[in-house]
């Protein structure tokens, strides 16, 4: 059994983040390795529980990413089955022992892991700022700029479209125009590195109104050529606004975090190409169908709102210049709504978990828990590394009631004389929460995104 343990592969990174909850703060209980997991799983974003009046683009986002987690390869066979489930493994492999106290520690073996685990994710976080940084996101955008425009250019002389070729020489544009805002940001020529981006806005605007106008004037004459391969036009566009999307909030995250114009106007642009993508795909569904001016049209309805848009950094660009303050609040990022109700969540699931677990039923005892487990200084791992935990206090007893009402309008926690119990709803809300631990796992990619959720992008107090 001992070699048969020995052979099998780390589960999802659990037995890892168990052992630096070990490394970081000495032996530990049961108790307080079951606490370290569920502020983990309270805190990271993808594995929350849908809520009621959840937006539909959010629903579908989470539910998306659940889902991932639950196909990956080989997941079902590595699944976790709790904290004490993975810490006899560790025993087995002979990294942690039970000492006399009841408590897990590591052996001299599991402390060199431990220390390996931690310097592998600080290296990892080091490597996340890196990327966060305005240089490497402008770096980062000329690459991703280049690969989108040589995959719509290519794609849109095989097939004939017109709007992929205009796509695809309007991202020509944007990489020409990326590289640019790189150098500026480089050798700290920021303000013309702006003014480059908002020219290539109004080049935009008004080439593919033109287009517009020209491909609708065809359409009515008869002469415009029919798209061949749309299904081809169709997934290419498809993975556009996916790398579209993802420019627009890793431009507009690293923008307002630093008080980049530069970065934020190029999220301006990232965001048009959302629409521009769409509104190729639009036409090449009707080009199937035998229509072919709906793109068109749809196009210069796109060109009016990049034009609106050039105009609107302009004048922010004017204003910074005369020496006014800028306002960086109007750039909205998408699902920053859902990161700032995040934390909230993850207090409330704690407050139901204590008093299922612990026992606390009284207000006064559910505060001191949640400042005490939420206090900046707590350490979890991977999130502390990441910076993804509470950067600084919350008002837990002045915005008590704010917490426990959606518990109570939901039907998860009743009050009764001052004290609160779980309900039968609230502890299946509670099971389905916790088995979410059966997909623990934390990837490359989910580092940025769980960085982006950043507690010093958000304010709680607004």
């Amino acid at each position: 059994m001992k070699n048969e343990m020995k052979n099998e592969k780390p589960v999802l990174g659990y037995d890892k983040f168990l052992m630096m909850a070990l490394l970081k703060e000495g032996p530990l209980d049961l108790g307080k390795l079951w606490e370290k997991s569920i502020l983990f799983l309270s805190l990271i974003w993808y594995q929350q529980l849908p809520g009621k009046g959840q937006p539909l683009t959010e629903r579908l986002f989470f539910d998306f990413l659940r889902l991932r987690s639950k196909l990956e390869d080989e997941r079902v066979n590595k699944a976790t089955h709790g904290v004490e489930g993975e810490m006899n493994k560790l025993i087995e492999k002979d990294w942690v022992k039970l000492n006399k106290d009841n408590k897990y520690e590591l052996t001299d073996e599991g402390l060199n892991k431990a220390e390996e685990f931690e310097a592998h994710m600080k290296k990892e976080a080091s490597r996340v700022d890196k990327e966060l940084k305005p240089s490497t996101t402008a770096r980062n955008t000329t690459f991703l700029d280049f690969f989108l425009a040589l995959m719509k250019l290519s794609a849109g002389l095989v097939s004939g479209s017109m709007g992929l070729i205009a796509d695809g020489t309007d991202a020509t544009m944007d990489t020409i125009s990326a590289f640019m805002v790189w150098l500026g940001i480089k050798y700290h020529r920021e303000a013309l590195s702006t003014l480059l981006v908002i020219l290539g806005l109004f080049v935009a605007s008004i080439t593919v109104g033109s287009d517009s106008i020209s491909h609708i004037l065809q359409a009515l004459n008869g002469t415009l050529n029919p798209i061949g391969l749309p299904y081809l036009v169709i997934g290419v566009e498809a993975v556009a606004i996916l790398a579209a999307f993802f420019l627009f909030y890793y431009q507009r995250f690293v923008g307002k975090v630093n008080s980049n114009l530069t970065l934020i106007s190029q999220s301006v642009d990232s965001k048009n190409h959302i629409f521009i993508g769409t509104s190729v795909i639009v036409g090449a569904i009707f080009a199937i169908y035998g229509i072919y001016y709906v793109d068109a049209i749809i196009g210069l309805f796109i060109a009016v709102g990049i034009f609106r848009d050039a105009v609107s950094l302009l004048r922010d660009v004017i204003s910074a210049r005369q020496g006014k303050e800028e306002d960086y609040s109007q750039f909205k990022m998408p699902l920053e709504e859902c990161w700032e109700e995040n934390k909230l969540i993850a207090f409330r699931n704690w407050i139901l978990y204590v008093i299922w677990a612990e026992k606390l039923k009284t207000r006064h005892e559910i505060v001191s828990s949640l400042q005490r487990v939420f206090h900046p200084e707590n350490y979890i791992p991977v999130l502390s590394e990441l910076k993804a935990t509470c950067s600084h206090d919350y008002d837990f007893e002045g915005k008590f009631e704010t917490l426990i009402k959606p518990l109570k309008e939901h039907e998860l926690l009743i009050e009764e004389i001052e004290e609160y119990d779980l309900t039968e709803k609230g502890g299946k809300h509670l099971e389905v929460f916790i088995h979410n631990f059966k997909y623990y796992d934390v990837h490359q990619s989910d580092d940025i995104l769980l960085a982006m959720a950043r507690d010093e992008s958000i304010d709680y107090d607004a």
